[in-house]
């Protein structure tokens, strides 16, 4: 009993001793960063803990971080555990740290404590340097390639035919943001690894879920990036990851030890590209099988969440400007017919459904940060200093609603993307649903043909409306791991035309 006392007291001896070192350290630190750089203003913070209490409660990260925003202005650093974070907004900002600085900012924090334990600073979301151009690469390749391209529209149409049919099965319920769900997530697969699923298949819904787990427990904006300490507290949290990973990891491996034994040309999916195009006997390139399989991990987590909540906004804002809807229809049904499907090639003959997707992004994208930046120089922003290896968030949101390149910028009117002409047209820089730069989202392109695709197959045979169309839909929404969530989507049916 002594001896478990004696270790008590020796336990909390150390911790506090650890902790003076630590808040001495923190000062030291400050006060010499103080001296040689003209830092950002920010609020005091607390040791260790940083200022990560004022950025938690009901109302969300987002909530808070611009509160801070208006206090400090449109550059400001928060302490967030053992990191200094510098936030930055305003379309000028953005412009010079992502595209004017790009080539000094394009680097990810690789060795904060998930991205480094779960993933090993691998694939297109965390990797660096030529290991990460090469994936650049190859990606946009992929989604420019005809073949590929042409291979997609026909699982979308395939895809979209099952969706229908369910929300026409008059014999039971459906769940709209499922349906969903699903047909994003087999859109990933037909892009990625060239395969569909059925809604029930168990080995879909296996890799679903476990996508699903592990986006949830390593986003960027678990504690545990932050104070590290936490992790040995939650063993089994990141037991469970660290299993899902290697099980998806595996999958991944099999189909494509499958695709290598029964090669496909022309390739039809992302991964065959690489395979033909790249992995060829003898040839030397900077992307390891670990990378890219982490790339087809990456480009699912990341892409089924932004999707589907991409898809739900769209939805909403539609139902709440019914006569942009109309009209949007009524461009559709001109053009296309009510009896042809619509496919993503139709997207230059519909100037103003492609507007108005458009301009539901500009107002109501759910993405409101990049994933972290960092310099690997010095940098100066707005007057202040940055100093390399400092971690950056950067603001999507402020640049498409700037006053300064927006006329009426709180005005819903897709209208605004449309030229004399009859063609989109977009300010330089000011549109950012996907981040600008040149570590931009480099899914942005299937993502757009997912999108207008089965937005504009919905709107051809579908009214979009609500459950209780004599209550207007609130448009109250919550900041989750992956974005800006609609808390009534739930509302949103679709009524299909007789």
């Amino acid at each position: 009993m002594e001896r478990q006392v004696a270790l008590f007291s020796d336990f909390w001896t150390i911790l506090g001793a650890s902790s003076i070192l630590s808040l001495c350290a923190y000062a030291a630190t400050r006060a010499l960063w103080g001296r040689r750089y003209r830092l950002p203003p920010g609020p005091w913070a607390w040791p260790i803990i940083g200022n990560l209490p004022q950025l938690r409660g009901k109302e969300g990260f987002y909530h808070y971080v611009r509160r801070f925003r208006k206090t400090y202005g449109d550059i400001f650093r928060l302490k967030m555990g053992v990191h200094e974070v510098v936030f930055v907004f305003g379309h000028q900002h953005v412009q010079k740290v992502l595209c004017k600085n790009g080539a000094l900012t394009t680097r990810r924090p690789n060795w904060m404590y998930i991205p480094n334990k779960i993933f090993k600073g691998k694939g297109i979301l965390w990797s660096n340097g030529d290991t990460w151009k090469a994936l650049q690469d190859v990606l946009k390749s992929a989604q420019g390639d005809s073949r590929v391209v042409t291979s997609l529209q026909r699982y979308l149409a395939a895809e979209y035919d099952v969706f229908q049919s369910h929300v026409k099965d008059t014999s039971s319920a459906y769940d709209l943001e499922f349906l969903i769900r699903q047909t994003s997530f087999n859109f990933l697969s037909a892009f990625l690894v060239g395969k569909r699923y059925s809604y029930n298949d168990p080995a879909m819904i296996e890799i679903r879920d476990r996508l699903a787990e592990l986006g949830d427990s390593t986003a960027s904006a678990n504690l545990e990036n932050y104070l590290p300490f936490l992790a040995s507290f939650e063993r089994t949290k990141f037991q469970k990851a660290a299993d899902n990973h290697e099980i998806i990891f595996n999958r991944f491996r099999e189909i494509m030890r499958e695709k290598r034994n029964t090669p496909k040309d022309p390739p039809t999916d992302f991964l065959q590209f690489y395979l033909s195009n790249y992995e060829q006997e003898g040839s030397k390139n900077d992307i390891s099988e670990s990378d890219l399989l982490q790339t087809l991990i990456d480009m699912y987590c990341a892409g089924k969440d932004n999707l589907l909540l991409s898809t739900k906004w769209i939805l909403m804002a539609l139902v709440k400007y019914p006569e942009v809807q109309s009209k949007c229809r009524s461009e559709i049904h001109q053009v296309i017919g009510r009896g042809q499907r619509v496919q993503s090639q139709d997207r230059s003959r519909t100037p103003y459904t492609v507007a108005t997707i458009k301009e539901i992004q500009r107002l109501y994208s759910p993405v409101t940060f990049t994933v972290f930046h960092y310099p690997e120089k010095d940098i100066q922003v707005g007057g202040y200093d940055i100093p390399k290896d400092t971690l950056m968030m950067i603001e999507c949101k402020a640049p498409c609603q700037d006053k300064q390149f927006w006329k009426d910028p709180d005005e819903f009117n897709p209208d605004r993307f449309i030229g004399l002409d009859g063609e989109q047209k977009l300010p330089q820089g000011c549109f950012m649903p996907y981040g600008t730069g040149p570590r931009y989202c480099i899914g942005k392109y299937v993502a757009d043909m997912f999108m207008y695709s089965l937005v504009a197959n919905i709107l051809q045979n579908f009214k979009i409306t609500t459950k209780h169309p004599e209550q207007p839909l609130s448009f109250e929404n919550a900041f989750s791991l992956f974005g800006l969530q609609p808390l009534h989507f739930s509302e949103i049916t679709l009524v299909p035309f007789e």
